[in-house]
């Protein structure tokens, strides 16, 4: 499965601001967490709420802080994501 830097970015930051639940995950999370940039845990519930299951919520590891700094690094550069061959080649530095 081939992402390009915009696909990934947007997931990443999906991750970092709104803990996305793991069994709502997109696709593309499935591969964010095979190259070690996302993980699973568990949610601890609201304080009060004695019943509730566990949840699992995506999260950002280190590595998956510093990707995205990587990537909004390289948005200035023109056709950032309007060329397919770019974008491609930067979202395989990183699933590589």
């Amino acid at each position: 499965m081939e992402f390009n830097n915009g696909a990934v970015l947007e997931a990443l930051r999906l991750v970092l601001y709104r803990q996305i639940p793991w069994h709502k995950r997109p696709a593309v999370f499935t591969a964010l967490r095979s190259q070690g940039l996302i993980e699973a845990i568990d949610q601890k519930p609201p304080l009060g709420a004695k019943f509730l299951p566990a949840l699992q919520i995506a999260v950002l590891t280190d590595k998956g802080q510093r990707e995205i700094q990587r990537i909004e690094a390289s948005m200035h550069v023109d056709g950032w994501l309007d060329d397919d061959y770019f974008a491609t080649f930067l979202a395989d530095v990183t699933f590589n």
